[in-house]
């Protein structure tokens, strides 16, 4: 089973949803009912199926915004400050994500599915 399937299993199990709603570019927060109770339930799933040590903190970007403050405070690039941050993001996400970041939370399926290969790598 690929890593994205067993993200997919894990959030579709949480949340009771159909696996067609959650696909590699769905936000975890903004498109599916999750509620920071959920983001455990997705951690504890994370170690038991993937075998990997779960950051809450990292996994899901839970101070991205704070992480941006205090780039910004520090006369730093928020991107190059973020990378640094969460190794599991390519600079073209975060770019991605500080384009987005007022439309809502910026976390992707396909940011989950980084972490655990980042993961699995280390």
């Amino acid at each position: 089973m690929s890593i994205f399937n067993q993200v997919q299993t894990i959030i579709t199990d949480v949340l009771e949803v159909e696996p067609e709603e959650v696909n590699f570019e769905t936000y975890v927060l903004r498109d599916l009912p999750t509620e920071s109770i959920d983001l455990m339930e997705y951690g504890v799933g994370l170690t038991k199926e993937c075998g990997i040590s779960v950051q809450d903190e990292t996994v899901f970007l839970k101070s991205f915004r704070m992480h941006i403050a205090e780039a910004n405070d520090k006369g730093l690039v928020p991107a190059t400050h973020l990378v640094s941050i969460y190794p599991h993001l390519t600079p073209a996400r975060v770019d991605e994500m500080l384009h987005t970041i007022n439309e809502g939370p910026v976390l992707q399926v396909r940011d989950i599915v980084a972490y655990v290969e980042h993961a699995k790598r280390a």
